[in-house]
This record gives structure tokens, sequence and C-alpha cells, in this order.
């Protein structure tokens, strides 16, 4: 990943400055926009995006992935995981993994059970057991609060985080042809703006925060659906050539990382 550098004899205070900011604020400049899956039975975690790649060995035989984001802050993705009941980070351009966080006990589940990461203070967000609140945790997975849901159509089937308008975005589906997403208020009621015009799978939910667009595993084979801000399929993409899509997100890859 390319890093930033500064090559000259007196740097001017303008860069300098620059630096400092970048330093301080441990943000990153974002790149073209990945989409970030796992598979089932596939070890595997697929980066789909302009340089398609794997990382492999991210999943060991008789773990399945309940959940996942990405922060594109730090390049690392966080993926909940069954039987475990961990969150393991895994740094995306080496694939190493970085450590393990074992989950509150309120939130151990072997079902399907998204993640989420709100990239300005990187807390996660995770589905309960019930799909009917989320857990707010640390970026080491310490609990910080639970957030009952109110006004859902059907328990949470994907969570995701709206960078840009800093809000919590759920999708639930009443029955697979009428799959909604809606955003989370400070009270935990949750209204519904976007119904995806094509049959899912809601185990799991991504968003483009630049483009405005959703990306949902879809009901049949091991594709993803991408639909735009009305809820319309406006692109297909394949991960990968094992199982159903257990989980995904979507975000912008750094051209620069600062921690």
């Amino acid at each position: 990943m390319p890093r930033l550098a500064v090559v000259c004899n007196r740097p001017s205070r303008p860069v300098v400055a620059a630096v400092a900011l970048l330093l301080l604020t441990g943000c990153a400049t974002s790149g073209p926009n990945h989409v970030y899956a796992t598979l089932d039975g596939d070890p595997a975690l697929h980066d789909v995006g302009p340089q398609p790649r794997n990382l492999a060995h991210a999943v060991a035989a008789g773990e399945r992935v309940l959940g996942l984001a990405y922060d594109f802050n730090t390049d690392h993705l966080f993926l909940r995981l069954a039987p475990a009941q961990v969150i393991r980070v895994i740094e995306r351009p080496s694939g190493k993994v970085l450590r393990e966080m074992p989950l509150p006990a309120e939130l151990k589940t072997e079902n399907p059970a998204d993640l989420a990461i709100r990239s300005g203070d990187r807390h996660l967000f995770a589905v309960g057991p019930d799909g009917r609140a989320v857990v707010e945790l640390s970026l080491f997975g310490e609990y910080l609060r639970h957030i009952n849901l109110t006004g859902l159509e059907g328990p949470v089937g994907g969570l995701a985080y709206d960078q840009k308008a800093d809000r919590l975005l759920v999708l639930t589906a009443a029955s697979p042809a009428a799959t909604r997403i809606g955003s989370v208020g400070p009270d935990g009621h949750v209204t519904y703006y976007v119904t995806l015009a094509a049959p899912v799978s809601g185990v799991s939910l991504g968003y483009d925060s630049d483009a405005q667009h959703f990306f949902v595993p879809l009901a049949e084979g091991n594709k993803v659906g991408e639909f735009d801000a009305a809820g319309a399929l406006v692109a297909t993409l394949q991960p990968g050539d094992g199982g159903p899509v257990t989980a995904l997100d979507a975000g912008p890859r750094s051209f620069v990382r600062v921690f």
C-alpha cells in the first residue's frame, strides 16, 4: 500500500502541518471502493474491487463467519466467528491476524449476526442474538451500551454504517420479496426508507457511503447484489466459487493509513 512520504531538505511549514494533522486525527485518504465477503465452506476472505484478491486462510476449518466489518482508517477487517464467539481482527494488506476479542456473553449466538464499524471513533456495532437489539463495543471489544431497536418489521439481518451521514443502517425482511433498509435514530427507533427490488438473503449488509449504494447477498447462488439509493439492482458481483455468501462489507481502500 502506498505510504505518505515527504522528500526534501527543508520541509515547508504547510507540509509539516499537514503531516502533524494526519498523525493527530488518525484519518486516511480513501481510494476506490471495495467489497469484502466470506463464503460458506471457504477459508478465504474475498476482496472484490478494482484489483481483486483473496486473503487465504482467514477462516479456519470448523469456523463460521457470522458478521463482517471493514474500517478504512486502519485498513482492518473484523470477522465475527462461531463457535469460538470472538471477533478476529485482520490486517487487510498482509492478511495477518492482529488479535481476537471475546464477545460479551449477551452476544453469543450460532446464527448470522452482522457487524458494523463507525470509522470516526472505530466503535463496533453487533447484532444481538434475537435480532432486535444492537450492542455497541469499543475497538477492542469492550461493552459500551445496549441499543433496543423499535419499529422493526422483522429481525435484523444485516448491519452497516453510513460514514458520511453518521448513522447506523439495518436490513430486515418481512419476507424474501419485501426486504427493507432503515436507519437507527438516537433513541433506537428504525425509520425505513429503501425497499430492495430483488430477492436477497438477509444475512449481511454493506454500504458505500460515497455512492450511496447497498450491498446484500442475493437469494440465489453465491452472488452479491449492488443496489442504488432507490433500491434498484444495478450490478451483480461474484466473490468466489464457493457456497453462499455468509457476510460482507464495503468501504474505500485507503491510499494512506495513519495509526
